[in-house]
């Protein structure tokens, strides 16, 4: 009986190794790949940076756009009037 604990306590001892030395191969791909792919992963985010000010600048010209489109009616009326007393006042020429 003490065999078979002493021989169960050996194999997952082994296993305890095996699952340590795994552990820190995965630990050393790991830090290869982003070491590796780290330049890609900044120039992405630097991209994504610039496109999401762009987006929030348009977002903000078309909310101001859509704010002042009810008045577009008015500014129309405003310069056919303008358009109309330049013309009034204009002196005539012969």
């Amino acid at each position: 009986m003490t065999g078979w604990l002493v021989l169960g306590g050996l194999l997952m001892a082994a296993f305890a190794m095996v699952s340590l030395v795994l552990a820190a191969v995965v630990m050393a791909v790991k830090a290869v790949f982003w070491l590796i792919f780290l330049p890609f992963r900044l120039v992405a985010w630097g991209v994504g940076a610039v496109l999401m000010l762009v987006g929030t600048a348009v977002a903000i010209g078309l909310g101001l756009a859509l704010l002042l489109a009810p008045l577009l009616p008015l500014l129309i009326l405003a310069a056919l009037v303008y358009g109309l007393v330049r013309l009034i006042k204009r002196p005539a020429t012969a």
